[in-house]
């Protein structure tokens, strides 16, 4: 006999792979990889959702076998990896994110005038077109 808990435990070890092979795709960086990689992660975290709605409905109803301790301790055990892939995949993403963040901000510096500034006699800070010609003294 299956227990009510195992396609919950099917769909939480899909949605871990596919959290990983997402982690892989921004390892290696591949976009393509990625896209569908986190089609499959949005697929597998549907199906879980769904697999949740049937084993409740089912438990629920009057003739329903009452799930065992051991059942119970798998789907644990399967949310618990889920749950850490997605954690590894989000820590990841989050880093991306603010990598990228960086990279844009050093594009847009890049793309402006450089600016110059002139210490006047008197310590004064002027900016080099305000200031007219600029002296060497000394």
């Amino acid at each position: 006999m299956t227990s009510p808990f195992t396609p919950e435990c099917e769909a939480l070890a899909a949605v871990a792979q596919s959290a990983r092979a997402q982690l892989d795709a921004l390892r290696t960086g591949s976009p393509e990889i990625f896209e569908t990689a986190a089609a499959d992660t949005l697929d597998a975290v549907a199906n879980l959702d769904r697999r949740r709605t049937t084993r409740a409905r089912r438990m629920t109803a009057p003739n329903s076998l009452p799930a065992t301790l051991e059942a119970r301790s798998a789907l644990e055990a399967a949310a618990t990896e889920a749950r850490a892939a997605c954690d590894e995949l989000e820590v990841a993403l989050q880093h991306a994110v603010a990598l990228g963040r960086d990279l844009i901000g050093a594009w847009q510096q890049m793309a402006q005038p450089a600016t110059s500034q002139v210490y006047t006699a008197n310590g004064a800070v002027e900016s080099a077109s305000s200031s007219g010609h600029v002296h060497q003294t000394g």
